[in-house]
Parts: C-alpha cells; sequence; structure tokens
C-alpha cells in the first residue's frame, strides 16, 4: 500500500511539473508600427502601435470540397527577407505551416511591410506535390472578439457592392450587423475618423468577399476575407427559373494563390480607402485619358427607345448655340453621346451625326454591350464570324444553362465574341466615334461550366481576358465609358458610373434618384484613383409629369451631384424635330442651370467629393448630405437638403474640414454669389427645400 502510495505521489509531482513548465515564447513578426504574434494553435494576432487590432486569425482554405486551416497544423516558422517592388523597399515575412506527418499541402502565408505605411499587404501559397484544386482560400479568418474602436454610436461598418447593377446601394451601419462586403469594407468610428481596411489588391483570378459580423455597437465577432465569393450581388446566384446559379470557379496546380489583401488602420478611414484605391492602381495603373473631364448629353433619359438622327442632330445644335459658349464644354470639347436603339440609324445618318458633331466642336459617342446576347437567340449567327458561330456556341453556361442577368451571357473568351467585338468596334472607329459607353458587361464576370480557353477557370479570369482584348481593340484615343459593371478589374474604363440608372424617379425618390447616387459617391468616390473618372450618369433636369421634382433649386443639386463626382452628361430631350421632339421647357432649364462657370469648373478638376462625416446618412437615401474638396488654393463644401417641405440649416466645424487656419478665409457661395463669413471657425449654412449651395473657401 505505502508503494502505491509513493507512485501516486511521484505522478503528481510530475503533473505539477509538467503544469507548470513555461511554455515557448511566441514568435513575432515586427515592422514599422506593427506586430504580428504567432500563436501555438496556428492563430495570429494583429497589433498596430501597441493597440489590439484583430486576434485568433488564420489562413482557411479549400482542397477540393475539405476545408482546411492553419490551426490544423503542428509546425510553423517565420523566416525574413527584403523585398524591393512597385511599393519600394520593404520586409517580406513568410509564415510556413507544415504537418510533421505529411498529409497535407504546405501553406505559406506572406507579409509585406513598407516604410512609412499605415498598412501591410498579405498572401498565401497552397503548395503540394500533387495537382490540387480550390475555390476557397482566405489569407483573414477570424471568430475571435476583437475590439478596436471606442465604445461610441459612431461606429460604422461599410458595406461596397460587387457591381452597379439593380439599384444596389453602399451601406454605413452601426457595429450590429451581419453581411458581406465585396472587395474592401472599412470598420471605423465616425468622430475620430480611425478605421481599418480590408480589402483586395489583385482583381486578376479572384472574387473577393469580406464577411463580417458585428455586435455591442463595437465588436467585431467574426471577420473573414476570402477570394471565391459567389453572391446574388456577384448576380452567380439567383432564386430565378431562368437564372441558373453557380459557385466560384477552382483553381488548379501544385501552387495555388490567394488573392492578395491589404490590411492597414488609419487615422482617417476616408485616407485609408483612398490608399486602398491607390495601391490598387499601383498594382493594375488605371486606363491612359490624356483629355480633360467630358461634359456632355447621352439619349438614353428622354429619347430612349425613339432615338432618331433628326432630333439627335437638332440636339447637338441646340448644345453648341446655346451651352458651348456659356462653359458647357471642357477643352473646347462637348460630347454628343447615342444610347441603345443607335440602330434607329442608317449607316449613311450615322456617318452624317458624326460629322455634324465635329462642325459643332464635339465628338460623338455611341453604345454598345460586348458581353449580352439582348434577343435570346441562340440559333442566329454571331455578327462578324461569317456564320461559324451561332450565339448558343458562344454563350455562358451553368449546369448546362444558359447563364443570364438581364442578357443573356456570353462567354469573353471565345473567338466568336471577340471576332464580334472587331466586327462593331471597328466598324464605330470607321465611322469616326471617339466615345463608346459599354453596359451590362458584368456578364462577363460570371462564373460558369468552362470556358473556351481551358486555361481559363474562374469569372474574373474571362473578363479580364475579354475586357484586356476589348481595351487594345479601342485603342488609347477611344474613350471607354463603363455603365453597368464590376467595380475591379478597374483597369479598362476610363470611367465608371458610380451608381445604376439616376436620371428616372424610384420609391424613395428626392429629385429623381439624385439621392440614391449620392449614397454611392459618399462611400465611393475614391474609385477615382482607381478609373480617371467616376461618372454619376447623365441627369435630367425636365420631367413634365413630375414637375414638383424638377424646379430650380432640384435641378441645381442635380447639377451639384454631377460635377462634385466626375463626367457631367445631361439626358434631357433638346430637339423641336423628329420623331419624339422635346420642349422649350427642356431647353430653358439646361441654359438656366449649366452655364455657372464656377461650378462648371470644379468638373475640371477631374476629382471626386468625398464625405466631410461618412456616418450620418439615414434613410430613404442613405446618402451623406454635406461633402467636400480640398486643393491648394481652396476648399469646395456641397450640402444637399433631400427634405420637400422644410429648410435646412447647420453649422460645419471647419476643423472637420481642413488643417489649415480658415478663421479669417473669403467665403462665396456658387450658386448665389453670396458672400459668407467664418465665425468661430464655423461656415454656416441654410438650404432651402429639395436643394444645394456649394461654398468655396479661400485659403
Amino acid at each position: 500500500m505505502k508503494s502505491i502510495l509513493k507512485l501516486l505521489a511521484m505522478f503528481c509531482l510530475g503533473c505539477i511539473c509538467i503544469s507548470t513548465k513555461a511554455a515557448p515564447a511566441k514568435q513575432k513578426i515586427k515592422c514599422n508600427d506593427w506586430i504580428i504574434t504567432l500563436n501555438q494553435d496556428g492563430t495570429t494576432d494583429y497589433f498596430y502601435k501597441g493597440k489590439s487590432i484583430l486576434k485568433g486569425s488564420f489562413v482557411r482554405f479549400k482542397i477540393g470540397n475539405t476545408f482546411l486551416g492553419s490551426k490544423d497544423y503542428n509546425n510553423a516558422e517565420i523566416k525574413k527577407e527584403t523585398v524591393e517592388d512597385a511599393f519600394g523597399k520593404g520586409q517580406k515575412f513568410t509564415i510556413s505551416y507544415s504537418d510533421s506527418r505529411k498529409t497535407k499541402a504546405e501553406v505559406e502565408q506572406i507579409f509585406y511591410f513598407y516604410s512609412d505605411k499605415d498598412y501591410f499587404l498579405t498572401e498565401v501559397y497552397i503548395n503540394s506535390e500533387n495537382t490540387i484544386s480550390s475555390n476557397y482560400i482566405a489569407p483573414i479568418y477570424s471568430t475571435t472578439e476583437s475590439a478596436f474602436l471606442p465604445s461610441d454610436p459612431s461606429n460604422r461598418v461599410l458595406r461596397v457592392p460587387f457591381d452597379n447593377d439593380n439599384f444596389t446601394h453602399y451601406f454605413s451601419t452601426p457595429l450590429t450587423s451581419e453581411d458581406t462586403s465585396f472587395e474592401v469594407t472599412s470598420i471605423f468610428n465616425g468622430k475620430n475618423r480611425t478605421g481599418l481596411i480590408i480589402g483586395s489588391v489583385e482583381h486578376d483570378t479572384w472574387k473577393t468577399g469580406i464577411r463580417y459580423k458585428t455586435e455591442t455597437n463595437r465588436t467585431v465577432s467574426e471577420l473573414e476575407c476570402f477570394g471565391g465569393v459567389t453572391h446574388f450581388e456577384t448576380r452567380d446566384i439567383s432564386s430565378k427559373p431562368d437564372r441558373p446559379s453557380k459557385e466560384h470557379g477552382s483553381i488548379k496546380g501544385n501552387k495555388l494563390k490567394s488573392p492578395k489583401i491589404l490590411f492597414g488602420f488609419f487615422e482617417d478611414w476616408r485616407r485609408g480607402l483612398e490608399t486602398f484605391g491607390e495601391v490598387n492602381a499601383v498594382i493594375a495603373p488605371p486606363r491612359k485619358w490624356n483629355s480633360g473631364t467630358p461634359f456632355g448629353w447621352n439619349s438614353w433619359g428622354a429619347m430612349a427607345e425613339k432615338v432618331n438622327y433628326e432630333g439627335s442632330v437638332d440636339v447637338s445644335d441646340f448644345i453648341k448655340k446655346e451651352l458651348q459658349p456659356n462653359g458647357f464644354e471642357n477643352e473646347g470639347i462637348t460630347y454628343i453621346g447615342l444610347d441603345s436603339f443607335w440602330d434607329n440609324f442608317s449607316e449613311e445618318q450615322h456617318k452624317q451625326f458624326v460629322e455634324r458633331c465635329k462642325t459643332n466642336g464635339q465628338r460623338a459617342g455611341i453604345y454598345w454591350c460586348p458581353f449580352s446576347d439582348w434577343y435570346s437567340s441562340p440559333e442566329s449567327f454571331v455578327e462578324g464570324t461569317n456564320e461559324k458561330y451561332k450565339y448558343k456556341d458562344i454563350y455562358l453556361y451553368a449546369d448546362g444553362k444558359p447563364r443570364k442577368i438581364e442578357s443573356l451571357a456570353v462567354d469573353p473568351t471565345h473567338p466568336g465574341t471577340k471576332q464580334r467585338m472587331d466586327h462593331f468596334i471597328n466598324w464605330f472607329k470607321k465611322l469616326g466615334y471617339t466615345y463608346v459607353k459599354l453596359d451590362f458587361i458584368n456578364n462577363g464576370t460570371l462564373e460558369a461550366d468552362a470556358f473556351y480557353n481551358k486555361d481559363v477557370t474562374t469569372g474574373i479570369q474571362a473578363y479580364n481576358e475579354g475586357m484586356q482584348y476589348l481595351s487594345d481593340l479601342c485603342g488609347e484615343d477611344m474613350f471607354m465609358a463603363l455603365s453597368i459593371a464590376p467595380t475591379f478589374p478597374s483597369q479598362y474604363g476610363s470611367s465608371k458610373r458610380i451608381s445604376c440608372d439616376v436620371w428616372g424617379a424610384m420609391t424613395e425618390r428626392d429629385w429623381g434618384t439624385t439621392g440614391y447616387m449620392l449614397n454611392s459617391l459618399s462611400f465611393g468616390w475614391w474609385l477615382d484613383r482607381v478609373y480617371p473618372f467616376n461618372d454619376a450618369d447623365h441627369i435630367l433636369l425636365h420631367k413634365p409629369e413630375e414637375a414638383d421634382d424638377y424646379k430650380e433649386g432640384a435641378n441645381r443639386a442635380r447639377v451639384t451631384s454631377a460635377v462634385i463626382t466626375g463626367i457631367y452628361m445631361l439626358g434631357d430631350n433638346f430637339s423641336k424635330t423628329g420623331r419624339i421632339p422635346g420642349t422649350q421647357q427642356a431647353r430653358d432649364k439646361a441654359i438656366q442651370v449649366t452655364a455657372n462657370k464656377e461650378i462648371n469648373e470644379i468638373a475640371r478638376i477631374q476629382r471626386s467629393f468625398y464625405p466631410i462625416e461618412g456616418y450620418t446618412a439615414d434613410l430613404p437615401q442613405r446618402a451623406e448630405k454635406t461633402f467636400m474638396l480640398e486643393t491648394e488654393d481652396c476648399v469646395y463644401i456641397a450640402v444637399f437638403n433631400f427634405s420637400k417641405s422644410e429648410n435646412m440649416n447647420g453649422k460645419i466645424d471647419l476643423d472637420r474640414v481642413s488643417k489649415t487656419n480658415l478663421s479669417k478665409a473669403n467665403v462665396k457661395e456658387l450658386w448665389t454669389a453670396e458672400s459668407k463669413a467664418i465665425e468661430n471657425n464655423q461656415l454656416s449654412y441654410s438650404v432651402p427645400p429639395q436643394d444645394t449651395r456649394v461654398y468655396k473657401i479661400s485659403k
């Protein structure tokens, strides 16, 4: 009995010794203001300037249909080396995860740090001796609670849409929501403006999603940034019987790579989103455009399917005579664009229309959908293919059924699709068109059973191939205006519409859809870093059936929404002849609000205004009401009143606007020419119902 007790005592003592043995020191990455701690369970914690930003993050991925994570590996080591690339000199750290039993593919997570940067970049490689496939790799995946913002009701998380189809919105919501953002998100405090930016800066293979779950208006309880998202917002998932769904395509090989992710904590989340855009532009430089901001007209908003030669020529003449001499031009040029149903013109009429525009100091534009079959005609021959291909040969398919968003989608990699591009673009150029509006090109991003190019296995790969071919075909002299399109990849557009149609009325209307468009500007202004121009769409100034929403004040707001966004396009029917003549009222309203030289000059700056706050948007517009732009010489502030009945009065603290002391600056309101005084470093404003005020504060 004594011997047994002695053995038990020795066993207990051994247990005590084991339990009190010091754990191995945690491995750490230290660079700039960042510390990344590698924990024993295969997770990592991120710290910035001593502040905990994200806890318990790990790599998660699929091989075939099996999910794995870096937590499943029992060995991890860190290697450091220097790096020099397009971002400059920096440090590269690689965490290698391996399994001593050699039963799994090896995982490498790479971190890139650069001097004077508030962010790092990270990407993941899955390596195997055998060929493997995956349609999901998440460099960042955490289900551990993190809280890096103060406890404050102004905390927000940003949902960015994948494209601008179907009147989709940006959302800036309190930290009590669960959602998926596309390509990028920001989690920020509205009052002190600090915030996290996380998003993909590569768009060659993956659709990237950022799924988040936030609670208690402060806590991030789940955060997942992954390549491989499909969703009803990417148009890959649908409940409609004529629109089959498809999961994200898989990549295959011995070495699979995730999208490269930017992860940064910024003193001002607005500068963080602009930095995100600038990093994207380093990796994929924007399409070149050496001329100024386009001012012009588009036929769709008012003429629509009744666009006709006589009326369009009359519009060109009116704009030449009445608008261009009063400043509705840039560098002596105004664009006159035909939208859908331009085939109402004969070829000879197209030639004459283009020549008339040239005579009037204008450039002619046209419209096309390179990835659409709008006629649903599978047995029809594809234009430009010498009857080699029928449309059914070039469709994208999911489970054997043609893919569709609004129109049937064609394969961007198919030679029939490319020959069709040759046919139409070369014809447009031969006629003399130098501006092409490209619509519904999100069709080209759809996942599919297969693509003609067997090396292409994902929708984004296919889109890149098709758009690169189209861009090369158009050349640098043709302006490529992307209409309904994915936000990324971005390098193929001279401009991109920042929202969906804004010339019509919706149930949540305030002067048409101006409030809706300003939602996109409120949280997507930074896209002017990846496109030469944001595009607010063509604006209407006259609708007799909705006269109360098209008064002078509301039209000032419409014009302001365009010039503070980017491209400046009108859409009213200014014709007096042709199949669908317009009215003198439409002409008068355009003359009334397009001749303000100081307002027009804002559009020529080629920069989008950004929100002063970013956390005050409310329903139904979900848009901010105050926007700003700071230049070397001045600060512009635009204020919108969405109310139909009440004046909007308030004050803007100029400490929230600029680091420059503006207390003695000169202030002019550009629509009324009224001079203003700054009192106690605050700018007072009073905006009538459905109207706007634009203040220029000279430094």
